[in-house]
């Protein structure tokens, strides 16, 4: 493992986050924010410099083969270090009593979780919103890079893009040219996503801000929003609409549509993962309309995209989600979106190649002597695959039930306990400020906090850590 290398390519990633930072810093000074303005400033001058410090002490380093060791720690390192640059201009946010608090809130937007100590956006400035927008877009984008650089060559828990285009490295390729190249591809489609989606959502007619920062968290399922409540309560139907699309967007295998540009789109549409989507929504929309009558088909649907997406907005009117049972609400939560997306969750991909197995079993019960072939993606899914998969489930239930016994042990109520264990290792906290709880994100310990950050962490790198400390074949990749 070499260190200069792992600088290299945080500097790089501090270098973004300094850019993002020039945005909400010249709407502090078109606002007359000048403490914002100033928070800004500092931010922006400290992050430029250990980011350049970073790079220039990576430089000797920089062309060196990278290391599966590395490859894992840099996600570590990003989501962990960076977050203390990220969380300078926050600690001018009026709801934001602490840097450690702002920590929690620069957390929760990267790993886009959503969820924080900001209850009331409309009591903050224009400029702290913009930059939690900011954070959770550039999360999901980071989300998207290390998907296709780390995750899938690791095949964590069955994610792969075997024969994919994004996957075209040498086996002699540096750590920054190994998450470099799918950054390049990815960011175009990125973008003009997020251009359109800002489009989509100012032609409901509620401002270019809303707009933006509705936008960049939507694309990025980060959930979050420049009002408390409800999203219906409002925004126009337009709006709604334009946002919900970005949510589908944030949760459909995006690495793995860029790479497949030249297949016709009804070919994508029957792909299992994406029927699998559908029928989730479906069936969800439909139980909850027919035992919530009274709060309106069309939201309904909305929200049953919003969860089964992790994304987490509020679509029903007034506080209408906290009367459903929390189980319920976090159920296609639970699931999440495709493989290789920015939703959180087990991943739709694991969940068919679970009951695909569990079927193939069951024929073996009757029929012993015959064998079953199992395809995914347009390739047939070998053994590996499949002990790949069970590993995640086993890790993801484990790591479920300790959470549960270490929140609870914090004092939370037991609704408490499940709807921020789900919401942090799925990455879609920012639907618990809805559900009516009595705990609140904002009033739990720094202890209750910092597990919670170490939760949406292990969330957004799916469990990758506790596969290498548990599972044997996770470990030789390392090695």
């Amino acid at each position: 493992m070499r260190l200069g290398a792992l600088l290299y390519t945080l500097g790089y990633g501090g270098a973004m986050l300094a850019l993002c930072m020039v945005i909400p810093l010249v709407v502090s000074i078109l606002g007359g924010h000048w403490g914002h303005a100033r928070n800004f400033t500092v931010g922006l001058t400290l992050t430029t410099f250990v980011s350049g410090a970073m790079v220039i002490s990576g430089l000797p380093t920089r062309r060196t083969p990278a290391r599966n060791i590395e490859l894992l720690l840099i996600m570590l390192l990003f989501w962990f270090v960076l977050p203390l640059l990220a969380s300078i201009p926050l600690t001018g946010a009026v709801q934001v009593r602490s840097f450690f608090a702002g920590y929690f809130e620069a957390v929760s937007g990267l790993t886009t979780s959503g969820g924080g100590v900001i209850a009331y956006p409309q009591l903050e400035d224009a400029p702290i919103l913009v930059w939690r927008a900011l954070l959770g877009w550039l999360g999901g984008l980071w989300t998207l890079v290390f998907a296709v650089g780390v995750l899938a060559p690791f095949a964590v828990g069955g994610l792969s893009l075997v024969g994919s285009p994004l996957l075209q490295h040498n086996e002699d390729d540096s750590l920054s040219v190994r998450l470099g190249r799918p950054l390049r591809i990815i960011f175009p489609y990125y973008i003009s996503l997020t251009g359109l989606g800002i489009i989509g959502i100012a032609a409901g007619g509620d401002g270019f801000f809303a707009a933006f920062c509705l936008a960049l968290s939507g694309i990025s399922g980060t959930g979050t929003s420049i009002v408390s409540g409800s999203i219906s309560d409002q925004f126009s139907l337009l709006s709604q609409f334009s946002l919900t699309v970005l949510c589908v967007l944030s949760a459909l295998s995006l690495p793995a549509l860029v790479a497949m540009t030249h297949i016709q789109s009804a070919q994508f549409i029957r792909e299992a993962e994406f029927r699998v989507f559908i029928s989730i929504v479906a069936v969800f929309a439909v139980v909850s309309a027919l035992t919530q009558e009274s709060q309106g088909y069309l939201g309904i649907i909305f929200q049953a995209i919003s969860l089964a997406t992790t994304a987490g907005f509020n679509f029903l009117p007034g506080d209408s989600l906290s009367d459903w049972p929390v189980l319920w609400v976090m159920l296609p939560v639970a699931v999440g979106g495709m493989g290789l997306s920015m939703a959180g969750g087990v991943k739709i991909n694991r969940a068919i190649l679970v009951g695909r197995e569990l079927a193939s079993e069951l024929r073996r019960l009757a029929y012993p002597s015959s064998v079953s072939v199992t395809r995914m993606r347009g390739r047939t899914v070998d053994m590996a695959d499949f002990s790949a998969t069970w590993s995640y489930m086993a890790i993801f239930i484990l790591s479920l039930s300790v959470a549960i016994i270490a929140l609870g042990a914090f004092g939370l109520d037991m609704e408490s306990v499940w709807a921020v264990t789900f919401g942090a290792l799925t990455n879609s906290l920012a639907i618990v400020p809805h559900l009516g709880l009595e705990s609140s994100l904002a009033t739990m310990s720094s202890a209750t906090q910092f597990f919670i950050i170490i939760l949406m962490i292990a969330g957004r790198i799916e469990l990758l850590v506790l596969l290498v400390i548990f599972s044997a074949r996770f470990r030789r990749l390392l090695r």
